[in-house]
């Protein structure tokens, strides 16, 4: 059975604070740390019971309470013992003050753009119609690697309903050199 993921899109009115954050967290060292609470927080904004809690519409909680309320969650996901930078806090209490913390999936998803971009990382995903192996995994890594100039994180996923072949996917870019993508071409040209 094909695997399903979620895909975020980010939104333009996400971008500004995805570039606050990351250029705070840039300054103060703290990228993989920020990409962690980032990732926590985006999971918990996700979700559709936080949703209706911290939306906009809910008049029970003030903007200040729900910012704690996410701080939290995201302590209680990494450990009490692990503290949260203040300056996280803040970020989370401003978003809530202008009503955007729905705007976290986005966010990190942006972030994490911005971050590869700055350590030169290339964020890759291999979807195939059976298991990868090593050695082909090496070579498309190889492959990106010298096309792209820059380090490659391939991420391989199987797909049995692509039937044979393979699809990469690398930002908004896809190549697919799968037997389904090409099968849907040959249908869509006769079609037409």
């Amino acid at each position: 059975m094909a695997e399903t993921t979620t895909v975020v899109r980010p939104t333009a009115a996400a971008r500004p604070y995805a570039r606050a954050a990351f250029e705070d967290a840039q300054a103060t060292q703290a990228l993989p740390l920020w990409s962690e609470l980032l990732q926590v927080t985006a999971a918990v904004a996700g979700d559709p019971t936080m949703q209706r809690l911290l939306g906009p519409w809910n008049p029970q909680l003030r903007g200040e309470q729900k910012a704690d309320l996410v701080a939290g969650l995201c302590r209680d996901v990494r450990g009490a013992a692990e503290a949260i930078p203040e300056t996280f806090v803040t970020f989370l209490k401003m978003l809530a003050e202008f009503h955007r913390l729905h705007l976290l999936p986005s966010i990190a998803v942006l972030f994490e753009r911005f971050r590869a971009e700055a350590e030169s990382v290339l964020h890759a995903e291999l979807i195939s119609a059976a298991a990868v192996t090593d050695a082909q995994r090496k070579r498309v890594t190889k492959a990106l690697r010298i096309r792209f100039k820059r380090s490659v994180m391939l991420n391989c996923k199987t797909d049995p309903s692509l039937i044979a072949g393979a699809v990469i996917r690398i930002g908004d870019r896809v190549i697919d050199g799968s037997a389904r993508g090409r099968l849907d071409k040959l249908a869509t040209a006769l079609s037409q």
